[in-house]
This record gives C-alpha cells, sequence and structure tokens, in this order.
C-alpha cells in the first residue's frame, strides 16, 4: 500500500468531501462518498458508499455511473413540472374515452390510466414484470402524488397490476396505443414497415410448444411498433397479417415480410390501401421461385448495384449486392396473380463471402417481387433499403424487447395480459427511439444504448419529462 504522504498528496486531487480507498487487488484507490443513514434492522446507523471515481497514477477519473447520477439530478432541477401534469392529463382522458372499464364506479381504487402510465414509465427504467412495477409504484410515490391528480393513497399490489392488465380488451388498448404513438410517426419519402412474428417463449404450454405469437407491424424508419396482434401458431400469421392492413395507416411505405407472407392476398390488401410491397420469395412458391431465377439468367437489362462490402471477424470479407429486372420479365400468369407485379420489379439480392486466408468463396441468392415501379431511376438503390432494412423488426425489435425488457421471460397463460404487457414495452422502446433521435440531431453524436437511457428514465420525472417533450 503506497505511504501515508502519497495519500494526503492524492487527496488535493479529488473531489471536496470525498474520501480514499486503497485497493490492493485492483492497484488503485476508490474515490467515494460515505453517508449514515439509520437502519431500523439493527438499529443503528449504517455506512453508506457512493463510488466517486478512481485514482490511477496519480490521476483522478470520475465513474461513469456517478456522472449518470448528477446528469439525472441536473435534468430533474430543469423539469417542467406543470406540463408533466398537462401530460398525465391528457392521456388519462384518451384513456378512458378509449378503453372501457368494466369495474363499478364506486369501488375503483385504481384508475386504469394511471396503473397504465406508470407501468409505462416503470417500463421505460426496465422494470417490467408487475411485482417491480407495483415496487416502482410504492418506491416514487412522493414524485407521482405531485405529478398525478387524485393518486390512490393505497400502494398496489402485484396481483392488483396483473388483474387490471387482465381486464382490458387488447383491441382497445391497441386503438389507445396507436393514437398515443401517431405524434412519434415522422413523414418520410418512402418508409420501410416490416412484418413479423415473435414467440413469447416462456409462455409455452403442452399445445403450443415455442410459445405465443406476436405478429407486428414495424416502421423501421421511425423505430415505432404500429400495432400488433397475438396468434396461435407461427403459421397462422398467414391470415392475421392481411387481416391487420385494414386497420393501419400504410399510404406510401415499403411493407417488407419473409417467404411466409408471400400470399397474393396480402399483396392485394397492401396495394388497396396505398402501399407497395417486398416479399421474400422461397420454395414455398416454388413456381413463381424457379421462374424468377431463370429470368436473372444472361439477361443484358439487368441493373446491378453493390451496396456494400465489409470485413467481418475470423478473416473473411462479405460483399452484398442487389439485382433488379422489370416485373414483366415473368410469364404473364405470374403476373395476373400478383397485382402491381407488372409494373413493379423482382429482386435478386446475394451476399458472397470470401475467406482470406483459403480464398474459399461462398455465396447465397435471395429473391423478391416488389411492387415499387421498375422505371423510377433509383430502382435499385429503393430495392437494396427496403431488403436490408427488413432486418430491422429483428436487430432493432425482437432482440431489444428479449434482452431489455426480457420478453422472452413473459410467463403467462392469460392472452389479454400478454398482449397489453408487449404493447406497453413497445410503447416504452418507441419512447427511447424518439429519445435517441433527439439526442443524435441535438449532439450530431450517437445516442446513448438503451440500457443507459433506462437507467436515465429510473426518475419518474426525467421518464415523464421526455414523454411530455416526445408526444407533447
Amino acid at each position: 500500500m503506497p505511504n501515508e504522504i502519497d495519500k494526503k498528496e492524492l487527496e488535493s486531487i479529488i473531489p471536496t468531501g470525498c474520501r480514499l480507498n486503497w485497493d490492493k487487488r485492483t492497484n488503485r484507490y476508490y474515490v467515494f462518498k460515505s453517508t449514515y443513514v439509520y437502519d431500523p434492522k439493527i438499529k443503528r446507523g449504517r455506512e453508506k458508499r457512493t463510488q466517486v471515481g478512481t485514482v490511477v497514477d496519480g490521476k483522478f477519473t470520475y465513474a461513469k455511473s456517478y456522472l449518470l447520477k448528477q446528469k439525472v439530478i441536473s435534468l430533474e432541477a430543469k423539469i417542467n413540472t406543470a406540463d408533466n401534469k398537462k401530460t398525465v392529463k391528457t392521456v388519462r382522458t384518451a384513456c378512458e374515452e378509449e378503453i372501457s372499464d368494466t369495474r363499478q364506479t364506486g369501488k375503483v381504487v385504481y384508475p386504469l390510466a394511471y396503473v397504465y402510465l406508470v407501468s409505462l414509465l416503470s417500463s421505460l427504467s426496465g422494470q417490467t414484470n408487475c411485482v417491480q412495477i407495483a415496487d416502482y409504484w410504492k418506491n416514487n410515490r412522493p414524485v407521482l402524488e405531485s405529478i398525478f391528480e387524485d393518486f390512490p393513497k393505497q400502494d398496489i399490489s402485484h396481483d392488483t397490476v396483473r388483474r387490471l392488465l387482465m381486464l382490458i380488451d387488447p383491441d382497445q388498448f391497441q386503438s389507445f396505443y396507436s393514437k398515443q404513438v401517431k405524434p412519434l410517426l415522422h413523414k418520410f419519402t418512402s418508409r420501410v414497415v416490416a412484418v413479423d412474428g415473435q414467440a413469447v417463449r416462456a409462455s409455452k404450454n403442452s399445445t403450443q410448444k415455442n410459445g405465443k405469437y406476436i405478429l407486428t407491424f414495424y416502421d423501421t424508419d421511425n423505430g415505432i411498433a404500429l400495432g400488433q396482434k397475438l396468434i396461435g401458431e407461427k403459421h397462422n400469421e398467414i391470415t392475421y397479417a392481411a387481416d391487420m392492413v385494414e386497420g393501419l395507416d400504410l399510404r406510401g411505405s415499403i411493407v417488407t415480410a419473409d417467404a411466409l407472407h408471400t400470399q397474393e392476398k396480402f399483396a392485394a390488401k397492401l396495394i388497396e390501401q396505398g402501399a407497395d410491397y417486398c416479399l421474400a420469395v422461397k420454395q414455398n412458391q416454388e413456381t413463381l421461385y424457379y421462374d424468377i431465377q431463370l429470368c436473372f439468367v444472361d439477361r443484358l437489362d439487368t441493373r446491378t448495384l453493390e451496396i456494400e462490402k465489409i470485413e467481418l471477424g475470423h478473416g473473411r470479407i462479405e460483399t452484398r449486392r442487389i439485382s433488379v429486372l422489370p416485373g414483366n420479365a415473368l410469364m404473364a400468369d405470374h403476373l395476373k396473380k400478383w397485382i402491381g407485379l407488372d409494373e413493379g420489379t423482382i429482386i435478386k439480392a446475394t451476399t458472397e463471402i470470401v475467406d482470406k486466408t483459403t480464398g474459399q468463396i461462398s455465396s447465397l441468392d435471395r429473391y423478391f417481387i416488389c411492387s415499387l415501379n421498375w422505371f423510377n431511376t433509383h430502382i435499385a438503390e429503393q430495392c437494396a433499403r427496403s431488403v436490408r432494412r427488413h432486418w430491422g423488426i429483428e436487430n432493432d425489435l425482437h432482440y431489444v424487447l428479449d434482452v431489455d425488457f426480457f420478453q422472452d421471460r413473459t410467463q403467462c397463460k392469460n392472452a389479454n395480459y400478454l398482449q397489453n404487457r408487449t404493447l406497453l414495452h413497445k410503447w416504452a422502446l418507441g419512447v427511447i427511439r424518439q429519445a435517441q433521435k433527439e439526442e443524435e440531431n441535438n449532439t450530431g453524436k450517437t445516442a446513448k444504448s438503451v440500457k443507459r437511457y433506462m437507467a436515465q428514465f429510473n426518475a419518474p420525472s426525467i421518464a415523464l419529462d421526455a414523454l411530455t417533450r416526445i408526444i407533447g
């Protein structure tokens, strides 16, 4: 351990009121603040330490966790409570208009709007199950009482949270959700909306071994889930996807989907609603698949665009290319079945991987049908963007819901509860995505991760302030 003289010199470079503690294992000083709090269990004061930073080689550095806490304190000081109260009132009114409360009015202790808002705030901070929501309600009561008018005097139990999340008709909650996220949707020249299902594996039972599926339409440009539907099994996505199109505003968008949704009814519905489609074609559409393959053999009018060439780990180089042809290159039988394809485009997406060590080349071709007009000057670029953006639903939505919101661990048997819980997660993620975009636009730098925003939104006043700015 360094001698006492060195220690006294170091005390001059650390923040006032802090103390030093030498750690032999890491060979550094830890800088902390010490306070004493009364512990009723041991009936005496107990020291509570807060790490401020470290000293390594005579240089002091603040801990990231401490800087984040200081930022939270600074943000709380700037919050306009009046605006937050207005937001709470607006959301409560919208909830009461859209969602029917079947409980007897005189016996209602916990207004549904407050339960959902607190559940949303809890989800924004990464606390997503019913026990955590009930604890969040109890632990943040002083702040919630200052913002929510006539906030219930009683703490809520996790059983009550679960019961109220089961109570609501998911279609009504979907309508309420759609109105709340509408202000988050910004117009793009051609936004890409991806469609896919996600299994909630912890909800599996004897008949659904992979768990219940949630089919989602996801706006990849805005980072917002537009709508969702609980479906029985993976193959049921085919019928539900076409039905969901009518309830969503997809005008001017390009809807992408995997081969499971390459169905004539689904494509026709999208065209009727003023949207375009870009649908994967595999062997489940055997005749169409092989005819598209033949179209790309020795065609002189093929437009090819190299999307990117990247060096992957383990000594591999990957090159991605898009080739497009007019849809009318296909036989008339196909054009009759697929509305919009006669003036549209067929796509070949090629991924080529080169092993730098052996020089071995492997290649994968994927095929798509698309209603985007072939005569568009930038048709290859549009098709490339549509194909690449489809993966946003996997990487930016499904992965984050499972990893950061623990959705894959949601154990439940009740369908209403599952749908309402997953929709709350999507609402919270949508708010965080908008906060990230706001940060990037203001600073010009890459935004903080979802986890770091969750840590910042652990303070209800900050989370509500962000919600106020975003949905205004």
